[in-house]
């Protein structure tokens, strides 16, 4: 049988399951672990087979067993995992992603965690020893780093195999590695159910959380927890085990702070494609573009700049900034930060072409000063231990993406950088205080933080990514979560999450939030207000409608609400409705343009000529030149049979434009008039450019002609005659 043929099978197999047909499933099971002359897994659907047996012909007897759910469950559990098992074996054969790559390099390596950690255990050992002796300790890191490697790699691509998870689970409780190995344990459990569903893992991650070692592996931990939730929501669902330790969580506090933090922080992780396509596509084009006028104005103005020059920043600099836009995108940008919003994206993407990250395990290395990558130098390691002090502002990827090309920097550059961060360091070490002040569980939330990024990094920058299901890939669907998503259901988390998808502008998020909060709370006019607003924005503006106007039943409306109401009335083609709205607002701001044009044009379709004229004019008056305006007045002064009037703004608009449609509305005016010579040569330039398009413009505007009083048939005559001539 072909690999592509046993992976099909598999996933016939988890079909099948999804249709609760087991016997099914273990024939075709049965089959392909035959095929492949797997005589373990076909010993073990033997037993799953019997195992069923006598589960049914005991229920059949009349039998009460009320573990028969939980055994039912965990036979779907293991026929699941034995396809998984398969599918992932065939496929990492001799296919080409880092996950098979590594899974048959440690396949071939043989070397078992116990191995490992023993090797971790005894260098540790060695490592305090050439510390104490103030020996040289650089080839004792790097041995440290190829352990790292190989263990991560062992946790990650393991599945199902208890022994790995427990001497792993093991590694981070028994606090007798340090602090690196754990955290990079946690990660690798984490990285591993991002691909394939293994209980186990979940459930040491589960364990390691709930023995709370400390503050930050706590962190990463649960950060593993959720991901997982939301990777495998049936599989997990469907474990009594996983239920019954989830619930611990339930009533407590601290729990529920933490859950808050990390789901949060995955949410806001959302909004960092978008800030970097700000920060690609508006900010740095915008400060290339003004560079060599900044540099002009800098050398005109202190052409002395040395220490005690008196330099100071020029003001015309600030209003070049402001015209030019870029102070408002860098004041939002500043804002979207203070809420969380990664802006080191940008900065640190192109730094992680370096071979260092061609290793997965390297991804989510805890950051150690003395890493053989990094530079070594005084003045580099000077700035590597205020690396270390940065926290939550750089994740630990990024730091050594700073620290390794701090190693390939000419001297120059490099000197010049280092001052420019002793002079920001103190200054962002006193915002990193201000914001821990902010937060109850500093440590706790730095560390979310910092693992969120490095995965995020991860996913979206590794170069080998295609191989990896990306938990960033779609909105986080947090109510879904199981277990988790019960905790987060009460409405201050529902509506904070839905403030802050409203406020990034991702409308359909928010408004199943909205929806959501409106079926507690269908007295709340601010919540259909937003329903309507995002409604709006997705263009259903009857679903707009509805809202906008139930916010109004149950408040005195205000102007946006007005506005509101006008524009979707508008859209709506309630045009009598929608003028009553404008008018409204004109009576608050009277010289409003945008609004008396609105206002007009709604009146105009609502069949109100005079009205429609009486706001025209206005414009008019307002706006005096404007060729808007002008066609505007043309075209209702011709509806309303004013042709001498409609004439009057033909011509000023004939004498500037030299537009199709100008032409054509004018050979309107003229056939109106019974000048069909005039109309003739007006039409005549219209059709010069594309005979088609304007064809199918006439022919839209014969019912309003014939209204008029112009003769159908003529009409047609006439532009069949126009066509002839091409």
């Amino acid at each position: 049988m072909q690999n592509k043929e046993i992976i099909n099978k598999c996933k016939e197999a988890s079909r099948l399951l999804d249709s609760y047909n087991i016997p099914a499933t273990i024939t075709l099971l049965d089959s392909l672990a035959k095929e492949r002359q797997d005589y373990k897994i076909s010993d073990e659907l033997n037993h799953l087979r019997e195992t069923y047996k006598y589960m049914a012909e005991y229920m059949v007897s009349g039998g009460v067993d009320p573990s028969r759910p939980n055994v039912y469950n965990d036979i779907i559990e293991k026929l699941r995992s034995i396809a998984d098992h398969i599918g992932r074996d065939v496929v990492s054969i001799d296919s080409a992603d880092s996950y098979s790559e590594t899974f048959r390099y440690q396949r071939l390596a043989g070397e078992h965690l116990e191995s490992l950690l023993s090797k971790y255990s005894s260098i540790i050992s060695e490592l305090q020893l050439a510390h104490a002796a103030g020996n040289e300790a650089a080839e004792i890191y790097k041995r440290i780093e190829e352990l790292h490697s190989s263990i991560f790699n062992t946790v990650w691509v393991s599945l199902d195999e208890r022994s790995i998870v427990d001497m792993a689970t093991d590694a981070v409780i028994s606090n007798r590695y340090g602090d690196w190995l754990p955290a990079h344990i946690i990660s690798a459990l984490t990285l591993s159910l991002n691909g394939y569903y293994d209980r186990q893992k979940l459930l040491a991650l589960i364990k390691i959380y709930q023995n709370d070692i400390s503050e930050r592996l706590s962190a990463r931990a649960l950060v593993g927890i959720i991901l997982s939730l939301a990777r495998h929501p049936e599989r997990s669902r469907a474990d009594k085990e996983i239920a019954s330790r989830l619930s611990f969580m339930e009533d407590s506090l601290i729990d529920y702070s933490r859950i808050r933090e990390v789901i949060m922080t995955l949410i806001r992780t959302r909004d960092t494609d978008r800030i970097s396509t700000k920060m690609k596509d508006e900010v740095l084009p915008e400060i290339m573009k003004l560079q060599p006028d900044i540099l002009k104005k800098f050398r005109e103005a202190s052409p002395d700049t040395s220490e005690g020059s008196g330099f100071e920043i020029n003001p015309e600099w600030e209003e070049m900034l402001e015209k030019s836009g870029l102070t408002e995108k860098m004041r939002e940008l500043s804002d979207m930060q203070s809420d969380g919003a990664d802006l080191m994206m940008v900065a640190f993407s192109n730094l992680k072409q370096f071979p260092f990250f061609n290793s997965v395990s390297n991804w989510f290395l805890p950051f150690f000063p003395f890493h053989s990558a990094i530079a070594s130098g005084e003045k580099e390691r000077n700035i590597v231990g205020k690396l270390m002090e940065m926290g939550k502002n750089v994740c630990d990827s990024d730091k050594y993406s700073l620290a390794i090309a701090l190693r390939k920097m000419p001297e120059m550059q490099k000197d010049m950088m280092i001052s420019q961060f002793d002079a920001q360091f103190s200054q962002l070490s006193e915002e990193l205080k201000e914001k821990a002040l902010q937060s109850s569980a500093p440590e706790f939330d730095e560390e979310v933080t910092k693992v969120v990024r490095d995965l995020y990094r991860f996913f979206r920058l590794y170069r080998k990514k295609q191989g990896f299901n990306d938990p960033f890939s779609s909105p986080l669907a947090f109510l879904d979560i199981p277990y988790i998503g019960d905790m987060m259901a009460d409405s201050e988390i529902v509506a904070l999450v839905a403030e802050f998808y409203f406020s990034r502008k991702y409308y359909q998020e928010a408004l199943s939030l909205f929806n959501l909060l409106l079926e507690d709370n269908a007295e709340d006019p601010a919540l259909w207000e937003k329903a309507g607003a995002c409604y709006q924005s997705m263009k259903f503006y009857e679903k707009s409608l509805e809202c906008f106007t139930k916010a109004e039943l149950l408040k005195t409306p205000g102007t946006w609400l007005i506005g509101s109401l006008a524009f979707v009335n508008k859209k709506q083609g309630n045009f009598s409705k929608a003028y009553e709205y404008y008018c409204r607002l004109l009576e608050k701001d009277p010289e409003k343009l945008s609004l008396i044009l609105n206002a007009a044009y709604c009146a105009l379709e609502a069949g109100e000529i005079n009205q429609a004229l009486k706001h025209y004019y206005h414009a008019n008056y307002i706006e005096p030149e404007n060729l808007k305006i002008f066609r505007a007045i043309a075209w209702s002064e011709f509806l309303n049979k004013e042709f001498e009037k409609s004439e009057k703004y033909y011509n000023k608009i004939l004498a500037i434009s030299q537009e199709s449609s100008d032409f054509l509305n004018a050979g309107h005016l003229y056939a109106a008039k019974g000048d069909l010579r005039k109309a003739l040569e007006l039409y005549k330039k219209s059709s010069s450019g594309n005979y088609n398009e304007f064809r199918n413009a006439f022919l839209q505007d014969i019912s309003i002609l014939q209204g008029l009083g112009l003769d159908g048939n003529s009409l047609h005559i006439l532009v069949d005659y126009i066509g002839l001539e091409k």
